[in-house]
């Protein structure tokens, strides 16, 4: 049996691994709408809120929140959002930098980058969570943000 090379182990290792980044990424090349609002505090309270539903908690668990502040916090999500900007994932566009715009073809990409990494069943999850992510997104920001649904 031939051993694998250090780089075609580490390959593989990133492919099977999911990183919180790609949990998050991943959620995002769900999202129906083109924007989400920029609002750090909005966005780390849905993810909270994913975290405690039964049906989410394995996909989240990396994600840990300090709860004793105005809104929950986490130091893991912030590092994930900053590098989604940096890396050109997450832009804004408008003047006053309410929304992140999420084009097309960047959620084409994610989702074909993690259609590839997650099984069948957590892309369904994903989905679910991603339509449970938008309406709390949605109920947040006073429905300007999302397609219309129910609160």
């Amino acid at each position: 049996m031939r051993r694998m090379s250090k780089i075609e182990t580490l390959k593989r290792m990133r492919k099977e691994y999911k990183a919180p980044d790609d949990v998050f990424e991943a959620l995002l090349s769900q999202v129906e709408g083109q924007y989400i609002p920029k609002d750090p505090a909005i966005i780390h309270d849905a993810i909270y809120r994913l975290a405690q539903e039964q049906g989410f908690r394995e996909l989240l668990k990396d994600f840990h929140f300090d709860t004793s502040g105005i809104s929950p916090f986490s130091d893991l999500l912030d590092r994930v959002l900053f590098r989604l900007e940096i890396s050109g994932i997450l832009g804004t566009i408008e003047p006053k930098f309410e929304r992140y715009v999420l084009s097309r073809r960047s959620k084409a990409e994610l989702l074909e980058t993690y259609r590839e990494k997650f099984s069948p069943d957590e892309q369904e999850i994903l989905r679910r969570m991603s339509a449970v992510f938008e309406n709390y997104l949605r109920c947040a920001g006073g429905g300007k943000v999302v397609a219309e649904r129910q609160c």
